[in-house]
């Protein structure tokens, strides 16, 4: 069976912007985030390959991807690394964001 698993800087990535959108969106907007997250998850452990390549420099984050959220929450990007038997959520972020700085400067840490 496939599975998701998610680290803590990715579940912390998630509450937040769960709280973003209940505050300027409603609470209904902010849980169809999170089912919009948990369904692009949930088909990305059944395809874990089906994500774009994330090209980095650095040797712990080679082999990691990145989805935008399905669902009209495309702006928001799950990066994550592929498993034998589904995938392992990094962090989730805004695609506006500075990725290329985010990925040099260690957001992508365990932390």
């Amino acid at each position: 069976m496939a599975r998701v698993r998610k680290r803590e800087t990715a579940k912390r990535d998630l509450i937040a912007q769960w709280l973003w959108y209940a505050e300027n969106a409603g609470i209904e907007v902010a849980d169809k985030f999170l089912q919009a997250a948990d369904a692009t998850l949930s088909l990305l452990a059944t395809q874990p390959e089906s994500g774009a390549p994330v090209f980095v420099h650095e040797l712990e984050l080679q082999g990691m991807r990145r989805m935008p959220v399905s669902g009209g929450f495309e702006k928001i990007l799950l990066f994550y690394f592929p498993l034998n038997d589904g995938v392992e959520l990094v962090r989730v972020i805004h695609g506006g964001r500075d990725l290329e700085w985010l990925l040099s400067d260690g957001f992508f840490d365990e932390q």
